[in-house]
């Protein structure tokens, strides 16, 4: 029998989304973990990463999926970004290996800045956090600015439609079609080089079998 969610509970699993809190938010960071999976790998995929080079990512979650990543190239450089304080900590415990040996920084960020210097990164990537930009044309400004020329920038996102399905995306969240996300990326200077659609199977955040379309944007610099 389906759970029976109401207004308020649905509410928090929005919040939890945005910015994991608390003992709560490590459980709903394991949970994300598993149902973007697949969503992640592609867009890591997308990167095309190759050695040496430095990566930012924005909003990595619990950053279980480092090993992933660091396995695509040789002597590559990891920093991830996250507004959430827990999911920090629990990144920073989950990778302790890389973050000891140098090759991997968690730190804190705000949301709104992206506080590295112009050209500081090779590729940058993000998933499932533009829902949550309280500004997306600057956010993603100051995304262009971090890209080295010649770089990538890969955002993996769930389509517009799917999403208004979700009882819990009509709190905080910003939702997307394909054409409205090329087009803020074009507004700020990004050529879109490839856009990659597939559909998943996966279990949501209520417990919930769904089918969601999910979208794959790589755009250079």
């Amino acid at each position: 029998m389906e759970n029976k969610w109401n207004e308020d509970e649905l509410k928090a699993v929005g919040s939890q989304l945005s910015s994991p809190k608390g003992e709560e938010g490590k459980k709903t960071g394991e949970r994300m973990a598993v149902s973007n999976e697949n969503m992640i790998k592609r867009t890591i995929d997308a990167m095309k990463l190759a050695n040496k080079q430095e990566v930012l990512e924005i909003g990595p979650g619990n950053g279980s999926h480092l090993a992933l990543l660091m396995a695509q190239a040789k002597g590559l450089h990891y920093t991830g970004i996250d507004i959430s304080d827990t999911m920090i900590e629990e990144a920073n415990r989950i990778n302790q290996e890389f973050v000891a040996a140098g090759q991997a920084i968690f730190s804190l960020s705000d949301g709104v800045h992206i506080d590295f210097p112009p050209h500081t990164f090779h590729k940058i990537f993000t998933v499932n956090t533009l829902y949550f930009w309280k500004d997306p044309k600057a956010y993603a400004t100051e995304i262009y600015k971090a890209l080295k020329p010649g770089g990538y920038f890969c955002i993996g996102f769930a389509d517009k439609t799917f999403m208004e399905q979700l009882p819990f995306t009509k709190w905080d969240f910003e939702l997307y079609h394909t054409q409205m996300v090329r087009d803020l990326l074009e507004e700020v200077g990004f050529d879109v080089i490839k856009v990659w659609e597939e559909k998943e199977q996966i279990t949501n955040n209520l417990g919930m079998d769904v089918k969601r379309d999910i979208i794959v944007i790589t755009a250079g610099k």
